[in-house]
Order: structure tokens, then C-alpha cells, then sequence
């Protein structure tokens, strides 16, 4: 008896969901949109063909935080919204300068790394429509509130879909801001071709030993994956450790072109 009632109750919500059930209850489909197919095809393409790695660090960001709301007032009598991720694109972008071969990518056809002479940074943004990656160009020869102002159009464009299939190209490296969500360390997939992808956590305040006392400090949780065919854990870590200095020392970035 209990069978039959069970069966009963299990086609009762088939019947609700349109019919199709699997065997613990009832199912319905949705077509992928485009954009979520080209997604997929590039996450499993860069997973099959580039070995990951990902080193975990912190920076801490006190200053540079006092520093950015400090400045943020004035920046804002010329419509530029000075943000965090601002200073860590630059600090990417002089970081890729001085380590190559992080700003790079491999002809395996070939057995040639292709160094980038130049700095582009993607910056992953999520959309209603999924994740889409706009370039900003030339990063490095940038200052910080140009890089803001970049970033706010970018991102404006982003969401609105009035970005172009150009906007998505010619990326060296790629940023995620997983701290505008929420969350802290995660394990990004490389942006194919490139050889490196920074994510960037929240923000939150730890005790940490400044100075000899322990005190609160506001600690960036950064998580950066690497083709460890081009990459050894050495080179990944050196980079890390520049874009960390940059991040404790915001001034040299707010001076630097």
C-alpha cells in the first residue's frame, strides 16, 4: 500500500513539473543560453590544457584603505570613484612588468612562451547574463584614477551588454573581485591563453602582529592561480610577493606610471 501511495505522490509532482522526473523526485530543463555554452567550452578547454596550480596570501591593506578614502572625496569632484581594485590593478600591472613570464602564453605547437610587451588586464565581472571579461588596455602606463574611471565605464558596459567581441580581447592576465560578493579564498580558472589569473577576497579585519604588537589590520585575502608549465611555484610566489608590496605601500602606486 505504502508503494502505491508513493508512486501516486511521485506522479502527482511529474505531472506538476511537466512530467519528467529522475529517481528521487521531479526535474525540469532550461536551454543554455549562448553565452553559458561558451563559458563551459572555455572552462573545460583551459582545465584540460593547463596544468593549475594556486598559492594563498594576504596583504594587508590599512593603509592603502585610509589612503583610498582619504582621497576619495577629491577624486569624486571628477567623477571618479576611487576603489580598492583600482590600486590592485596597478599593483598587478607594474608586478607583470617586472615578472615577464607571468604576462605571458605558450605555442606548445611551436615549443616558444609568447612574452607580452605590453599590459592588458581582464577583469571578470558577473552579469545577469553570466561571467564576461573586459579588457582594460595598457594598464601599466596608467594612473590610478584613470584606472578607476576605466574600470566604472567597463563595468557599466558590462552589465548593460554594450560591450563588443573586441572588448573581450587581447587580455594578458585576469582579475577576479570575488570580495564584491562576499567570500575569501577560492581556486580561479585560468582565462585561456593567458598563464595566470589574480582573485581578489573581502576584506576583513584580523589580529596580526604589526610592529612588534598585535593589532586589527584590514587583510586583502588574494588567491593566484598558475600554468605550472610556465609558471614554478618560486616565480608565482616572487610575483605575489611584489603585488603584496605594492598593495602595503599604496603611495609608490598612486606616484608610479
Amino acid at each position: 500500500v505504502r508503494r502505491s501511495g508513493g508512486q501516486a505522490g511521485s506522479n502527482s509532482r511529474a505531472e506538476h513539473s511537466g512530467g519528467e522526473q529522475d529517481d528521487w523526485g521531479p526535474v525540469h530543463r532550461e536551454q543554455m543560453s549562448r553565452m553559458r555554452k561558451t563559458i563551459a567550452t572555455n572552462m573545460v578547454r583551459s582545465v584540460a590544457t593547463i596544468p593549475h596550480l594556486t598559492n594563498f596570501d594576504d596583504a594587508d591593506v590599512t593603509e592603502l584603505e585610509r589612503l583610498r578614502k582619504d582621497s576619495a572625496a577629491e577624486y569624486a569632484k571628477t567623477d571618479v570613484k576611487l576603489t580598492a581594485l583600482a590600486f590592485v590593478v596597478k599593483a598587478v600591472s607594474l608586478s607583470l612588468r617586472q615578472h615577464p613570464g607571468v604576462n605571458s602564453s605558450v605555442d606548445m605547437e611551436k615549443g616558444e612562451l609568447i612574452y607580452k610587451d605590453y599590459v592588458n588586464i581582464g577583469l571578470a565581472v558577473d552579469t545577469p547574463r553570466g561571467l564576461v571579461v573586459p579588457v582594460l588596455r595598457g594598464c601599466d602606463q596608467q594612473s590610478i584614477p584613470q584606472i578607476a574611471k576605466e574600470i566604472a565605464l567597463t563595468a557599466d558596459k558590462a552589465k548593460n551588454a554594450q560591450y563588443g567581441v573586441e572588448d573581450l580581447r587581447g587580455g594578458t592576465f585576469t582579475i577576479s573581485n570575488l570580495g564584491a560578493i562576499g567570500g575569501t579564498f577560492s581556486t580561479p580558472i585560468i582565462n585561456y591563453p593567458e598563464v595566470a589569473i589574480l582573485l581578489i577576497g573581502r576584506s576583513r579585519k584580523l589580529p596580526v602582529v604589526y610592529e612588534d604588537r598585535v593589532e586589527p589590520r584590514l587583510m586583502m585575502p588574494l588567491s593566484l592561480s598558475y600554468d605550472h608549465r610556465v609558471i614554478d611555484g618560486a616565480m608565482a610566489a616572487r610575483f605575489l610577493k611584489e603585488v603584496i608590496g605594492y598593495l602595503e605601500s599604496p603611495g609608490r602606486l598612486l606616484l608610479a606610471m
